[in-house]
């Protein structure tokens, strides 16, 4: 359950990730989607029962417990989130940096690793404002891949994207649930997108879980 004052964002939504699965959570604008994904990283602690990853309950965690948990996945966020005074490189060795004693050189071969991974390793000099819309979402989805990742959050990972960028990055949460056997949720409103990627899809209206089942093939 959560409450911004008066309003009830989520009421009762009950809903288990399985490990090494792609969740899609779909709603439209105002369903809750976006709260749920915050609740599930920590960001919002939620009013009426829990939140559990990995066996934490983060309601229950200080900042060190939650940095703990939160170094167990990674997050492509919509706007992408890189920080423009930094390159493409830069912004993936960010986390690296900050929380492994790793030595520059492996830290830089880790980032080429991860760039290639996404299809962009020929833009690792460039700066944010140098690249299009669909190369800052595959930047953004090298970052969060940084620290090798148990479970990966995408919040709304096609929005402002032609259609044909759009099926990339698809393609590529599809290939890193495969080869990279990382549990993923997808928060979206692109119905096209989910059918294409989830094996499971859960539906929130009005912040109530409408239904939680496989896709059908």
């Amino acid at each position: 359950v959560c409450r911004f004052g008066d309003q009830t964002v989520l009421d009762g939504v009950n809903i288990d990730v399985f490990d090494g699965e792609v969740l899609v959570i779909m709603g439209g604008s105002g369903s809750g989607k976006s709260t749920l994904l915050r609740h599930m990283i920590g960001t919002y602690i939620p009013d009426g029962g829990t939140v559990e990853i990995f066996g934490d309950n983060l309601g229950t965690l200080d900042d060190d417990g939650m940095n703990r948990v939160r170094r167990q996945f990674g997050i492509l966020f919509q706007s992408s989130a890189l920080y423009n005074s930094m390159s493409v490189a830069d912004n993936v060795a960010l986390s690296l940096r900050e929380h492994t004693d790793l030595d520059p050189d492996i830290i830089e071969f880790i980032v080429k690793i991860k760039l290639e991974q996404v299809n962009l390793r020929d833009a690792a000099d460039k700066y944010p404002s140098q690249i299009s819309g669909g190369m800052k979402k595959r930047a953004g989805l090298a970052r969060a891949l940084a620290l090798d990742p148990k479970l990966l959050f995408y919040d709304e990972p096609s929005a402002g994207l032609d259609p044909v960028t759009s099926a990339s990055i698809d393609q590529l949460i599809i290939d890193l649930a495969k080869k990279a056997g990382a549990t993923s949720v997808v928060v979206t409103h692109e119905m096209d997108s989910a059918f294409v990627i989830a094996d499971r899809m859960a539906m929130l209206d009005k912040g109530k879980m409408l239904m939680v089942d496989n896709r059908e093939v």
